[in-house]
């Protein structure tokens, strides 16, 4: 009789637990609605977000530093500033040294990833010597991330 009775204890304890399982304390189910109403107003946020941005062009600026020599050329660092908030992906940019109407030499680069509303830094190489001449450096052409 006591194997009986240690087994039907048993019994009565395992289903004594699935019917805890079964009801959470009310904190349980306050915190898991809680993380409900979080996802669904980040994802309706993100939609509203989609749904109603209107793309603007990115508006780079590039501001260089006096040329310094490097080997047997010249370097110009530059700064490419974005003045908006859309991202320039593959932005190209030229740097000339220009005599009156004539272009002596071009130099040009390719910065990956300009993101809205940062810089990024990067540097021209001429052969000529920069201050010499009349230096150009302006955005060309970018990608849409």
């Amino acid at each position: 009789m006591k194997a009986q009775n240690g087994k039907a204890g048993v019994l009565r304890e395992a289903d004594a637990g699935t019917t805890r399982a079964a009801s959470s304390p009310p904190w349980e189910r306050l915190v898991a609605a809680l993380g409900v109403v979080l996802i669904v107003a980040m994802i309706g946020s993100m939609v509203y977000f989609a749904l109603t941005h209107e793309r603007s062009v990115p508006a780079i600026t590039i501001e260089t530093e006096p040329p310094r020599p490097a080997g047997q050329s010249h370097v110009v660092r530059f700064r490419a500033v974005n003045g908006t908030g859309t991202t320039a992906a593959a932005l190209h940019i030229r740097g000339e040294l220009r005599q009156g109407d004539t272009v002596v030499e071009t130099s040009e680069a390719t910065l990956d990833y300009l993101p809205g509303d940062s810089e990024r830094f990067g540097g021209l190489f001429f052969r000529h010597d920069p201050a010499r001449y009349e230096l150009r450096v302006f955005p060309v052409g970018y990608n849409e991330p």
